[in-house]
C-alpha cells in the first residue's frame, strides 16, 4: 500500500461526502457534496425516480448545482433530459456522449463539453475525465476533486483495468470501482454466448476478480471508502463483491471501509468523519415504487 501523498486536505471547507441513489445495470446516480456544492454523476433513472430516492435521504432536487455524465448508455442516462430541464442544470459530458444522448432544444443549450485528460471547474469541484475502455461512443471515468483537495474516482462500465484508469485513480478518499459480475455466475447464467463474451471483453464489464486484483496498485492510507460498484443483478451477489474486495483490503493492510452499491435503493452517506456508524437507517423503497426491470443487453 503506497503511503500518503504530501498533499494533505484542508478542513476549512465541509469535508466531501457521497450517497449512492442505486447502481446497478437498470440505473446508476451518484451525489457527491462539499459544503454548498452539489454534483450528480449520472443519471440512470426516471426524474421521478431520481427525485424519490433524493427525498428518501434528505436531498432537496432543487439544490444541485450540475450533471456530470460518464457515457450514453440507458442506466446511466435515463433521466437526464428531464432532470436538468426540470431543474435548469448544466449537463457536462464528452462531445461523444452528448451527441448521443437526447436533451432538448433548452437542455442542450446548456451542456458544457468535457475532454478526455482535461481538468474542469464545474460548479465548485474540479473534475477530470479519463478515457476508459467501454463499448460507448466517447465513455469516461471522474476524478471529482473539491476545494479542500478531497477526491473522488468513479471507474464504472470498463472492460479491462487500462493503465490510462488505474493511473488516474491515485490518491482518493473515495473509490467507486465496478464489480458487475462473478466470472462463475457469467458463465453458468443464462446470457447467450455472444452477450457473455461481451460482458466479459475488453470493452465490456469488469469482474469482482478484475477489480480486487487490481485494488493493492490503487490503495494509499488517504482512502476511506471502496465501493463496489454496478453490480450485475443476474451475474452477481453482494456478498460476492463484498468479499473479493473486502479480502484484498485486508490482504493489503488497508483500513478503508466497504460499501456495496444496491440497484433498488441509496446507500447511506459516506462521509470522512472519524466516527462511522455501523447501520444507518436509509428509507427503502417498495418495490412496487420502482421502474420495470429493463434488460441488462443496453448497459
Amino acid at each position: 500500500m503506497r503511503e500518503r501523498s504530501m498533499r494533505v486536505p484542508s478542513m476549512r471547507v465541509q469535508p466531501m461526502r457521497v450517497i449512492i441513489l442505486g447502481s446497478g445495470s437498470r440505473g446508476n446516480a451518484v451525489v457527491v457534496e462539499s459544503g454548498r456544492h452539489r454534483l450528480l454523476l449520472d443519471a440512470g433513472f426516471s426524474c421521478r425516480q431520481l427525485e424519490r430516492r433524493m427525498t428518501a435521504v434528505g436531498i432537496d432536487p432543487t439544490t444541485f448545482d450540475a450533471v456530470v455524465l460518464t457515457h450514453e448508455h440507458s442506466d446511466h442516462v435515463r433521466g437526464v433530459e428531464r432532470f436538468s430541464r426540470r431543474h435548469r442544470l448544466p449537463v457536462y459530458a464528452t462531445e461523444g456522449t452528448l451527441a448521443e444522448t437526447p436533451l432538448c432544444e433548452d437542455a442542450a443549450r446548456r451542456a458544457v463539453t468535457l475532454r478526455s485528460g482535461e481538468r474542469r471547474e464545474v460548479a465548485g469541484f474540479e473534475v477530470e475525465p479519463f478515457a476508459i475502455p467501454h463499448d460507448a461512443r466517447e465513455p469516461v471515468g471522474l476524478v471529482v476533486e473539491d476545494g479542500a483537495g478531497h477526491r473522488l474516482g468513479l471507474a464504472a462500465d470498463l472492460g479491462s483495468r487500462s493503465r490510462l484508469a488505474w493511473g488516474r485513480l491515485m490518491d482518493l478518499d473515495f473509490l467507486l470501482i465496478e464489480t458487475n459480475h462473478d466470472l462463475e455466475m457469467l458463465r453458468n447464467g443464462p446470457y447467450p454466448w455472444y452477450l457473455k463474451q461481451r460482458v466479459a471483453g475488453r470493452h465490456g464489464h469488469l469482474s469482482n476478480r478484475d477489480a480486487a486484483e487490481g485494488l493493492p496498485e490503487l490503495l494509499t492510507d488517504r482512502l476511506r471508502w471502496v465501493v463496489p460498484y454496478h453490480l450485475s443483478q443476474i451475474n452477481n451477489l453482494p456478498a460476492l463483491a463484498a468479499t473479493a474486495v473486502g479480502e484484498s483490503l485486508e490482504r493489503e493492510g488497508c483500513t478503508a471501509r466497504v460499501a456495496v452499491t444496491c440497484q433498488d435503493h441509496p446507500t447511506p452517506w459516506l462521509d470522512l468523519s472519524t466516527h462511522i456508524p455501523q447501520t444507518v437507517e436509509v428509507e427503502v423503497l417498495e418495490s412496487h415504487e420502482l421502474e420495470a426491470e429493463a434488460v441488462e443487453i443496453s448497459s
